[in-house]
């Protein structure tokens, strides 16, 4: 079997010694490539062993990225701490804790909205206000509250991302700390986790529902911390009760389509099917956890078809487990998940430096420029706003370039993209020998998100497609 080995928190063993049969794990890894499902990573954990752990280049386990929704479950977690230092209850009500905030008449359906409603995605409101909440400008908790609750709290489900926002807003309200700082003795140093970062708002209150940066191993401990009912090492992090309120069925989801997303709802964990649980995040981010199996699986991908991972899953790795263990294989499986976007292919003639004006485009960009530096290749791009980057591509190889956020390529296919306080970018290109184009591919780490770039000097055009949709978008080149 195909495992890289890192120095990790626990410890290993073999699949079929915890009742894993590397086989499955083998055919889960064949049909998400079949699939086309983005697959960049899984980490498989049972009966307190890491069985199973693989990831796709350029990625590391080190590499702390953007996992979007899971966020929500570390939220989740902060309010139950709170709650079990006694600091808030489920059931206060939101307006009690921004008084200064609160529109000129208070609607009876914001009156009676309370924590456990924040918690459950069930605010009242009819559809997610993310994007009437979070925009550029400082007063985000102050738009939701001035929001039209147009259901009685708790009578609606609707995935509202700005809802565990106010969680955030809440936990700093009451602590005088950043909900980021507030985890961090709380959470993050007893279970070994450093380097956490969490995006925040204009003003200065961790997103909540999204933005929070954590390694794949990361994940793992929230999870196994979860199926340890709070119990970390021997020590207790959170109260058992808090644990299986917010991993039980609270909120009613059936109206949603997909078979995992219309099991119901905890507080801010899914749950889903196999008596199972997952903190969940956009493109494929999951932590799931099977109790009754002693298991917890973390997978990272970027994907639109999320209910098509679980498939793959719970139809393979999900379906091989034993509870006895099963008999050492003699041969190994090949489980080692490959990149989506294999590395160009070498390029061995020279490339003249060029500059090009680029015309008006989504990705904000204004200047792309070339350059030969040995192998590698020197990439400089400009934005629209004057700003710019620079970049070491390898030949048919990864270069890691770090810069604190990233000045273009940030916005565009994907809306902004979230690279954290630090931005790193894989870097790498090629071409093939009997033609004049060149590929070059760029990987955000720190995210799931990636760009293929093909540039035709003859025809002067420039072609951009994200690792996500592979949907080309032409620019038209002016060289300068």
């Amino acid at each position: 079997m195909i495992t890289e080995f890192t120095p990790f928190s626990f410890e290993t063993a073999t699949p079929e010694s915890v009742g894993i049969d590397s086989e499955a794990i083998a055919a889960f890894e064949a049909r998400l490539r079949a699939e086309k499902l983005g697959h960049q990573g899984y980490m498989i954990y049972r009966r307190g062993k890491l069985a199973a752990s693989a990831i796709a280049s350029p990625y590391r386990f080190t590499d702390r990225r953007h996992v979007y929704s899971i966020s929500k479950s570390y939220t989740s977690t902060a309010v139950g701490i709170a709650v079990d230092e006694g600091l808030i209850s489920v059931e206060d009500s939101v307006i009690s804790f921004f008084p200064e905030l609160l529109p000129g008449k208070v609607s009876e359906n914001l009156a009676a909205m309370k924590i456990k409603h924040l918690l459950t995605m069930n605010t009242g409101h009819q559809e997610d206000t993310l994007g009437r909440v979070a925009t550029r400008e400082p007063g985000w908790a102050k738009r939701f509250l001035s929001l039209p609750v147009e259901n009685a709290p708790g009578t609606h489900f609707a995935y509202n991302s700005t809802a565990t926002y106010m969680l955030s807003a809440i936990i700093t309200k009451v602590t005088g700390m950043r909900m980021v700082d507030y985890l961090r003795t709380r959470l993050f140093n007893p279970l070994g986790i450093d380097g956490v970062t969490w995006e925040e708002s204009p003003d200065g209150i961790s997103d909540g529902g999204w933005g929070i940066h954590v390694s794949p191993e990361d994940m793992l401990k929230l999870g196994v911390l979860y199926l340890n009912r709070g119990v970390w090492n021997g020590q207790r992090i959170i109260s058992e009760e808090w644990v299986k309120a917010a991993t039980s069925y609270q909120s009613d989801n059936s109206a949603n389509r997909d078979a995992d997303w219309h099991q119901g709802y905890g507080y801010q964990f899914w749950r889903c099917r196999h008596d199972s649980f997952r903190a969940d995040g956009a493109f494929g981010q999951y932590i799931i956890v099977s109790p009754d199996k002693e298991l917890v699986t973390v997978i990272i991908s970027e994907t639109g078809r999320m209910q098509a991972v679980l498939d793959a899953y719970w139809d393979t790795i999900y379906a091989s487990l034993r509870s006895e263990p099963l008999p050492p294989r003699t041969v190994e499986c090949d489980v080692l998940p490959r990149p989506y976007l294999e590395l160009p292919e070498k390029l061995c003639r020279p490339v003249e430096p060029v500059e090009y004006r680029v015309s008006e485009n989504r990705l904000g960009l204004s200047k792309l420029s070339i350059r030969s530096e040995g192998e590698a290749l020197i990439l400089r791009l400009g934005s629209a706003y004057e700003r710019s980057v620079e970049l070491i591509c390898g030949s048919g190889r990864w270069v890691y370039n770090r810069f604190q956020h990233c000045p273009v390529m940030t916005t565009g296919f994907l809306g902004p993209l979230s690279v954290g306080v630090f931005a790193e970018i894989a870097a790498s290109w090629g071409g093939e020998a009997d033609s004049s184009k060149l590929l070059i591919r760029l990987q955000f780490v720190s995210t799931p998100h990636g760009f293929m770039f093909e540039l035709d000097p003859d025809r002067r055009v420039l072609s951009v497609t994200t690792t996500l949709d592979h949907i080309a978008s032409p620019v038209e080149l002016d060289l300068i």
